[in-house]
């Protein structure tokens, strides 16, 4: 479609006024440069081009716009008739300045229009080859559109080259790319749903039914002796601590999803952090039969952290590693610096983590259960959702996490928390 409206019929006239001056100009230096013309006559011939090029120019758009209106054009047919109708009337305003100022016999006259003639072929076929290439171009990056609108997203494009075409082209392949993410991603999206759905009525009917039983039994007088009593409400207490644990990381991880929690950061020291929740656990380690220990390497900076969010971070961490490592065994929780980086790390020897199983650890309810073996006291609440709070609380501070494991040898789950600079922690 040819312009239209006000501003673009402005910018075309423009454009066209600008390429009748800048011809005339080159017909002047060439006149000037290879023929002995007067002033009076390069002037005649200055208003003899600009008369027959605003002619030839006026003509060509009342021709093409007439056309493209009465007719459905394709690209190779309005090319070729805007290459035709160009040359056409150029040529024709050429014969005219030709037999009014220059040529004087019939022979050059008749030697021109021959000439002129089968360059006005020429130019059209060349417009034709031309606007046939962008066609099929144009063909192309118009199917594979509607091959991504029937959601085929593997389909890519030839996208060489430097112009316009190739640029679209570039752009409709980067589209089917992020079409094929979205949609991986709604699929991985709507799988963790399914997961959600089981792990949260699994995990959660557990300790109700635990519950329930027990508060059946005490209310039907079943459980009559005080310490058989108090063991009751003990287990009753921790099956309530297991669900109020799990709602508050559904709660979280529902938030780091969408976005809208706020880190609440202070100047603080990592290590005492670390101590306080170690020491919250010990009671549980001893409990289990398992050495709970604290190392922290040498005088540490202050980091700029959401101390709660940290603590919960170092207690989901040791919560796991005692789930997961047997009587006897070891928990080591060392702090240490890293040029720009405090990290901790909590390292256990359990039965430790397979290789093809490690890199899916961090995701929600996924439980590496063939290779890490829990206790049968750890307490924990075994849904599955600590090791992604862990890694959502991190890397909302702008930090990492890792894991390393051997199968029967132990596990090593870390992170680490970008330091704050002198100047900017003054």
């Amino acid at each position: 479609m040819l312009p239209t409206g006000s501003a673009p019929l402005r910018r075309t006239l423009l454009s066209a006024a600008l390429f009748l001056i800048a011809g005339l100009a080159v017909a002047v230096l060439l006149a000037r440069l290879t023929m002995s013309i007067k002033i009076g006559d390069l002037l005649l011939l200055v208003a003899y081009l600009a008369a027959t090029g605003a002619a030839s120019m006026a003509l060509g758009w009342v021709a093409v716009t007439r056309a493209e209106a009465a007719t459905q054009l394709t690209l190779r047919r309005k090319a070729f008739l805007i290459s035709l109708v160009g040359t056409v009337t150029g040529l024709l305003s050429v014969l005219v300045v030709s037999q009014l100022m220059f040529v004087s016999t019939a022979h050059d006259l008749k030697l021109l229009a021959a000439t002129l003639g089968f360059n006005v072929f020429i130019m059209a076929g060349f417009g034709a080859l031309i606007a046939s290439s962008v066609s099929n171009r144009v063909d192309f990056i118009t199917e594979a559109i509607r091959s991504l609108s029937a959601g085929n997203y593997d389909r890519r494009i030839d996208a060489t080259g430097t112009d316009e075409l190739a640029n679209l082209a570039g752009n409709v392949n980067l589209l089917a790319q992020q079409l094929e993410a979205a949609e991986e991603s709604q699929k991985l999206l709507e799988r963790e749903r399914r997961e959600l759905t089981a792990a949260v009525s699994h995990d959660l009917r557990t300790p109700l039914a635990s519950i329930r039983a027990m508060v059946e039994a005490l209310a039907d007088g079943i459980v009559s002796e005080e310490t058989e009593a108090k063991r009751y409400y003990i287990v009753m207490q921790r099956e309530v601590d297991r669900l109020g644990r799990m709602v508050d990381d559904l709660f979280d991880l529902s938030q780091i999803d969408n976005g809208v929690f706020a880190l609440q950061k202070q100047l603080l020291p990592l290590e005492e952090i670390a101590a306080e929740v170690v020491e919250a656990m010990q009671a549980q380690a001893r409990s289990q039969d398992v050495e709970l220990v604290l190392e922290v390497d040498g005088a540490l900076p202050k980091s700029m952290i959401d101390g709660h969010r940290i603590e919960r971070v170092i207690a989901n961490l040791l919560r796991n590693a005692l789930e997961h490592t047997p009587a006897k065994g070891k928990i080591e929780v060392r702090i240490r610096n890293e040029d720009e980086w405090v990290a901790l790390s909590v390292s256990d020897t359990g039965q430790g983590i397979e290789p093809d199983q490690l890199s899916r650890i961090w995701q929600r309810f996924y439980r590496a259960e063939a290779s890490r073996a829990r206790t049968a006291n750890a307490g924990g609440d075994g849904a599955g959702l600590g090791l992604a709070i862990v890694r959502g609380f991190v890397e909302a501070h702008g930090g990492q996490v890792n894991a390393e494991s051997m199968a029967r040898r132990g596990s090593v789950f870390s992170f680490r928390l970008p330091l704050v600079q002198a100047s900017t922690a003054s």
